[in-house]
């Protein structure tokens, strides 16, 4: 048995072997601990995602049509009561032209019903000028739908003869039917205008109508709804807000109830917060939740850490009671489409003021865009 005692270690050398072995082992933990804290305090990305959703207008054309002039672009900002687009309904030549048959039926109808006798002897009557003034209007309708047939022809043969496609006799012909259709409304809208005039003085001095008024009346509102075909219909924004799309332009044909643009509101009223399966919260109608947007700060080299993040807080105004899907683009898991539970959160009051407050309980307005994400963590749940 060796009775060699171990060689005694200075107290210098067991704490330069504990700086280099055991102090960064203790230092890594501690490093690991504090981003372990940072990660889920900060920068954790929260299963919870929300979406800011704006005022979304979609301006349609309720029939077909022809869009003679659109007066935005992409992302113009708009005003409400702004006209955004200019569609001439005359260039449905089917409805025109049957209502404006339907119309001079009609007028031929009840000018029958009128004794050839009594009207020979009151050709100047109330009744007999009210059927010429209808029955004029409606040639008027039925010249300025073929005017503009022609102006439209017109334009087409003058681009062609400008490139010596066609000869100059065509030209010629084209540019006298307008005009000669020109010159027919023109004089029968003169002629309307004497029959009014004289519409007026004979029901100033003998209003007394010989015909059913109510059908007259009738008449006279379906001839208005023809005459209105011919003018141009303004579409209007109804809402404060920028263009997001523009989905015809101008010259472009249009169907009925097709998208002609967008008009999004930079308001953001709402977040529409979406709950992934499984579902481990049920989100609850009053429940208050923290809203964090993903914007970086400028605040320098740690503002990837989140420090400087808008943060605000809300409460749940509506829960849906039912799944839906949503893409990818919206959840941060890979997959294409998954399962969510959505839920909204409304970011203004009834009176229009921001009703989210910050974490000292001031009111506060997110500085978010329309369509950006924002994550949300639900308050004292996990505390």
């Amino acid at each position: 048995m060796s009775d060699k005692q171990p060689i005694p270690i200075p107290a210098e050398q067991k704490w330069q072997d504990f700086r280099q072995i055991v102090l960064p082992v203790i230092v890594f933990l501690l490093c690991i601990i504090g981003v372990i804290i940072l990660w889920w305090s900060k920068v954790s990305p929260s299963s919870v995602v929300g979406e800011a959703r704006s005022e979304n207008i979609i301006l349609s054309s309720p029939r077909a049509g022809l869009l003679t002039e659109v007066k935005v672009g992409r992302f113009d900002s708009v005003k409400k009561g702004d006209p955004i687009a200019y569609i001439d309904y005359s260039m449905d030549p089917d409805f025109a032209d049957a209502t404006v048959e339907w119309v001079r039926a009609q007028v031929d109808l009840l000018t029958l019903t009128i004794d050839p006798m009594q009207r020979a002897r009151t050709a100047l009557s109330y009744n007999q000028l009210r059927l010429d003034w209808l029955n004029e209007r409606t040639s008027v309708a039925a010249l300025k739908i073929e005017l503009q047939h022609s102006e439209k022809e017109f334009k087409r043969i003058e681009s062609l003869f400008e490139d010596n496609l066609v000869s100059e006799s065509v030209y010629n012909k084209a540019e006298t039917n307008r005009d000669s259709y020109a010159v027919q409304v023109q004089q029968k809208t003169e002629l309307v205008a004497s029959i009014e005039q004289a519409l007026r003085e004979a029901q100033e001095n003998d209003p007394a109508s010989q015909l059913d008024q109510a059908q007259i009346e009738r008449l006279d509102q379906g001839l208005s709804r023809v005459e209105g075909l011919l003018n141009d219909i303004v579409l209007y924004s109804p809402i404060d807000g920028e263009i997001g799309s523009i989905s015809k332009q101008t010259g472009e044909s249009v169907q009925s109830g097709e998208t002609i643009a967008t008009i999004s509101s930079s308001e953001i009223k709402k977040i529409v917060g979406y709950v992934p399966q499984p579902i481990l919260l049920e989100p609850e109608v009053g429940m208050e939740v923290e809203i964090r947007t993903r914007r970086l700060s400028s605040s320098g080299f740690f503002s990837w850490l989140g420090v400087d993040r808008q943060v605000a807080r809300a409460t749940i105004s509506k829960v849906s009671n039912r799944l839906e899907a949503v893409g990818s683009g919206v959840l941060r898991s890979r997959t294409a489409y998954k399962k969510v539970l959505p839920f909204t959160i409304d970011l203004v009051d009834p009176d229009g003021k921001p009703s989210t407050v910050d974490l000292d309980g001031k009111r506060i307005k997110l500085d978010i865009h329309p369509g950006e994400l924002v994550d949300i963590h639900f308050v004292g749940v996990g505390e």
